[in-house]
């Protein structure tokens, strides 16, 4: 008699993986609810069962197409029963490595995330916001899908989840804007595999989605905070979002620029493992030992096709996104902003070389005391001053460029934005960030048309100004600063 059939794999298996069977298994728990409740139904002894999250996620991801009915209805059926079985069944799928997933349950899994979203279960929230962070991938345009079919009660109910969806979104389109899509290596043996689609081919809907998020819930698209419009304005030579720009953004520009980009927000741009590998560096690996994981990073996340591309979204989690406790910083361990310049520093491509340094830069140029973090602007000040005594070539670099930043970003909000700046360098002064000023006003290593140019730019007056003038157009502030001296002069 021939054995029976071994039951279906989730992962790829690999000489370093662990076999089902085994305990240290992802997919032990599933295999093993599997074997006690091989085919989960709404039946009352099926769904009192403690092993029916499990099961009921095995038969999910695992069944042929087209999927069994009896399985949501089983779905529905006991998270209608037992209130705690939803964030169960969605915590089970949640456990297994994505990147491991074969194509048939990655496709199920959107799937199953459909039918939580669709009954607003408890739990939807984490799966989508996880799935979010692995955009691109084979099939991915199921979730823009989702996110399209639910996005008004996403609006009322989990706006930060839709924020993040809008951002991730835009993030991928001006990743992809100047960088050719790979070709696909997907297996293409079952149903969903053949029609799956993934959001680079979906260009269209993509940025419809992003268009009509932008005009009907802008007051959610608003939560992003600043780096929406950094992200907008990589986009301002797409033609859809042209009339956007006339139409709708100029008039708000200051308002949100005024807003800080929240942690979560950079983080759902990179990949949970990106985010894992950098906490590792910047608060376990000592000065003097990085070099080897940073070896370890590059190849994993950078030297891949499009790995450079998200070293711009990468700069933006680690100013925004960690913000080390005063225990780490004097632990010796590696500082964000010597993380920062590796990245800068192993850039090929101009373009993403420049997106970085903005990046790095963006917060300077709206930088209020008061409402800024000044650990979202120390990365750069300290890239600046550390690098002074031996790669002076780096700090030339970002002065240059945070000159042509205040000259050249918004010409109409010129005088507003160098406010911001000197109140950035005078706040890293009086927090303490770095005790002064002359490395980079003194050291003669640096061009002497930079530190000529630096030193006029910090003894203009009217720093003060910078909190009531960052955002607003130059002519605006203008007017303002003119009826305060005629008021003082009355």
């Amino acid at each position: 008699m021939p054995p029976p059939p071994s039951p279906p794999r989730l992962l790829a298996g690999g000489d370093h993986h662990p076999s089902p069977t085994s305990t240290s298994s992802p997919e032990h728990p599933f295999l093993s609810a599997h074997l006690l409740l091989p085919s989960p139904s709404p039946f009352p002894a099926d769904l009192s069962s403690p092993h029916l999250p499990h099961a009921l996620a095995f038969a999910f991801l695992t069944q042929p197409s087209p999927l069994p009915r009896h399985l949501p209805v089983a779905l529905h059926a006991a998270g209608a029963r037992f209130p705690a079985f939803y964030q169960a069944f969605a915590s089970a799928l949640l456990s297994l490595p994505f990147p491991l997933l074969l194509p048939h349950p990655r496709a199920r899994l959107l799937v199953a995330a459909s039918e939580l979203a669709r009954a607003a279960a408890p739990g939807f929230a984490p799966l989508l916001g996880s799935l979010l962070r692995r955009v691109p991938f084979a099939g991915d345009a199921r979730l823009l899908e989702i996110f399209t079919q639910h996005a008004s009660f996403l609006a009322d109910e989990e706006p930060q989840l839709l924020a993040s969806a809008i951002f991730a979104f835009l993030r991928l389109l001006a990743r992809n804007r100047l960088s050719p899509v790979p070709s696909s290596a997907e297996c293409k043996d079952c149903e969903e595999c053949r029609s799956t689609k993934s959001l680079e081919e979906c260009r269209g809907r993509l940025v419809s989605f992003c268009v009509s998020m932008l005009r009907d819930h802008f007051h959610v698209c608003a939560l992003i905070g600043r780096d929406l419009v950094r992200c907008l304005h990589e986009l301002a030579l797409v033609p859809e979002f042209q009339p956007l720009w006339r139409e709708l953004i100029l008039d708000r520009v200051g308002d949100v620029c005024r807003m800080n980009t929240p942690g979560w927000c950079t983080a759902v741009v990179i990949t949970a493992e990106m985010e894992t590998q950098l906490l590792f560096m910047m608060n376990n690996v000592k000065w003097g030992d990085q070099k080897r994981y940073q070896l370890w990073f590059a190849r994993k996340h950078l030297i891949v096709p499009r790995g450079e591309e998200r070293i711009p979204d990468i700069v933006r989690f680690i100013c925004c996104g960690y913000h080390p406790t005063n225990e780490v910083m004097q632990s010796g361990v590696i500082a964000r902003w010597a993380v920062i310049g590796w990245l800068l520093t192993g850039c090929s491509k101009g373009y993403v070389v420049a997106n970085a340094k903005l990046a790095l830069f963006y917060d300077w140029l709206f930088f209020e005391e008061g409402r800024g973090s000044v650990m979202n602007i120390e990365p750069a000040m300290l890239l600046m001053v550390n690098s002074v005594s031996q790669y002076a070539d780096i700090t030339n670099m970002l002065l240059e460029f945070l000159f042509l930043l205040i000259d050249n970003y918004d010409v109409q909000r010129k005088e507003a934005i160098a406010r911001c700046v000197k109140s950035a360098f005078v706040v890293l002064v009086k927090k303490r960030v770095v005790t002064s000023l002359d490395p980079l006003t003194c050291c003669e290593k640096l061009s002497p048309l930079l530190r000529q140019k630096l030193v006029a730019f910090l003894s203009s007056s009217n720093l003060g100004a910078a909190e009531d003038s960052c955002g607003k157009p130059s002519d605006v502030v203008s007017k303002e600063t003119e009826l305060k001296k005629s008021v003082c002069s009355s």
